[in-house]
């Protein structure tokens, strides 16, 4: 019998012949029309542009014979979401000057643009690559910003893991010049000749490649819903390093029933000096048995799923060498990381709540983007941005605490004391009227269901927290399947609701009600809720109760 191979793809092809990347990008973005071909579309990915339109006016322009209100978000990568003040202020110019006026943190650490125009890309790139910064490769299929825990990312400069995300980036950024040439120097160079990585060839990955790295006691970074994860760890004989973990990913597509979120599982140990051979070992696996044929089922999940554990490893092993056995780790829930810690050397960090990690003011000159730059005037401060899409100021003397409490407050900007228990710790991704993926809302009805769900849980009496994520469709950027209560959309209209993950982000939530509306999310979890109250025990977290005793 004869088996035929699937066929690629078509972004495949598209990559195939960009040269690197390049493709008709230069000469798209110098044409008049405010929109690019499907072709660019996917290329400028990889440089870390997404097209879009406003999704509010879609139907109403159509309707009109009008072309569709199209924009670009952009996205910068920040290894860690370490930031100076410089660079902060140079985004904060962008948001004003270029951008809707936002600067969105993400829950990869990462920084978004929304409303961006065609000519004004290059304008930005430009801006990002003076300050250090750059868009290229936040998107696409490549290894994207690496998470890092704010407490490594702020730890001593003689601890080994401080550089370990800057140094997977360096890496694993693509080698062609491609941005470089069509962004921010303007004009094409003689591309003859030049090499990719040996690990993403002239195709690069099947899909994109997500890391994060955990504090060794705590995840915030949800390193268990990732491609890659790193958590440090003491090795009984080689003393420092990393247990890997593989696997990992929240996506799904309803229309495709063998997609699944998944766990990560532990793979092996390494040490510092060791962990960037590994990751490449793992990536050119990736690359070589990921599924080019098929998008929706082409993450590293897939490819640990259908092989096992096992199997993986062997071929890891094939690529790199013996695998280590891992050694036990033991991760706890997320510290949010919001208010005020002392750090070493008297100095203390401040961790302010961003709703759905969107920064801006509420009034020309007042709110939260006004505050931020007021906070950072003569101060020598560092920025980190968390993966719960907040911002943690740190470096701030003793005595500049009252100082900057004030500015907030004048600003509008509530302290941690003031947070409800649901608002304190919930995600969302931004959803329309912008994503092209959204099926439903997300960001904007946040601040609505976090009231609804506030409501239930203070029927409850005492203070109970309860962690709540929520998208606008299946493929999790909020990353609401190891959520204790998740929603995520459906239908225009309507929303899957999830119950029984938990902070320690080890544990898949399963769907309790499909198809819900959005006023009777609070009716479906009640009599969850009231079930709690009832049969937990003391100190149980939902999440903890719901997966121990089952959800009807």
């Amino acid at each position: 019998m004869t088996v035929t191979e699937p066929t690629a793809s078509p972004v495949e092809s598209i990559k195939a012949a960009s040269d690197l990347l390049r493709g008709p990008l230069a000469a798209e973005l110098a044409a008049p029309e405010p929109n690019v071909t499907h072709d660019a579309e996917q290329l400028l990915k990889f440089h870390g542009v997404y097209a879009q339109d406003d999704r509010d006016q879609r139907r109403a322009r159509s309707l009109a014979g009008e072309s569709l209100a199209y924009s670009f978000m952009i996205r910068v990568a920040i290894p860690g979401g370490r930031l100076t003040p410089a660079q902060w202020l140079a985004l904060d110019a962008i948001a004003d000057e270029i951008a809707d006026g936002s600067i969105r943190l993400t829950t990869r650490q990462a920084v978004q643009f929304h409303g961006v125009a065609k000519h004004d890309l290059r304008t930005v790139a430009s801006s990002l690559h003076a300050h250090l910064m750059t868009s290229f490769g936040a998107c696409g299929d490549v290894v994207r910003n690496t998470v890092t825990c704010p407490d490594l990312a702020l730890d001593g400069a003689d601890d080994p893991r401080l550089d370990v995300a800057t140094r997977i980036a360096r890496a694993f950024k693509p080698a062609t010049s491609a941005h470089w040439e069509i962004f921010v120097e303007g004009a094409l160079a003689a591309s003859g000749g030049e090499l990719e990585h040996d690990f993403y060839g002239e195709t690069y990955l099947p899909r994109k490649f997500k890391i994060a790295i955990a504090h060794p006691g705590e995840n915030c970074v949800d390193v268990y819903a990732q491609d890659l994860g790193l958590v440090p760890a003491t090795h009984p004989g080689l003393g420092g390093g990393f247990v890997v973990l593989v696997g990992g990913g929240l996506g799904r597509s309803y229309a495709q029933e063998d997609t699944f979120a998944r766990l990560a599982e532990p793979l092996t140990f390494v040490t510092h000096d060791e962990v960037i051979e590994l990751i490449g070992a793992v990536v050119a696996t990736y690359r070589d048995l990921g599924d080019r044929a098929n998008r929706r089922r082409a993450r590293l999940k897939y490819v640990v799923a259908d092989l096992g554990l096992a199997g993986f490893a062997a071929q890891v092993a094939r690529r790199y060498g013996p695998l280590r056995a891992p050694v036990e780790i033991a991760l706890s829930a997320a510290d949010d990381h919001l208010g005020w810690h002392e750090d070493r050397g008297g100095r203390w960090r401040l961790g302010i709540r961003v709703g759905a990690g969107r920064v801006r003011d509420a009034s020309p000159g007042l709110g939260l983007r006004s505050a931020i730059r007021e906070v950072l005037e003569g101060r020598d401060l560092t920025l980190v941005i968390s993966a719960q899409q907040d911002l943690i100021v740190a470096g701030v003397a003793a005595g500049d605490r009252d100082a900057i409490d004030q500015i907030l407050a004048r600003h509008g900007v509530r302290g941690v004391e003031q947070l409800g228990r649901v608002e304190r710790s919930a995600l969302a991704c931004p959803a329309l009227p912008t994503c092209g993926q959204a099926l439903a809302e997300a960001e904007r009805v946040l601040p609505s269901v976090v009231a609804t769900v506030q409501g239930e849980v203070d029927r409850l009496g005492g203070a109970r927290k309860l962690q709540l994520r929520m998208t606008g469709c299946p493929n999790g950027c909020a990353r609401p399947a190891v959520a204790e209560v998740g929603v995520v959309g459906r239908t225009k209209s309507t929303y899957d609701v999830y119950l029984g993950g938990g902070p320690r982000g080890d544990r898949l939530a399963r769907v309790v009600a499909e198809k819900v509306k959005l006023d009777a999310v609070g009716e479906v979890l009640r009599p969850h809720l009231e079930r709690w109250r009832d049969e937990g025990r003391e100190g149980e977290t939902f999440g903890d109760f719901v997966d121990r005793v089952g959800a009807p």
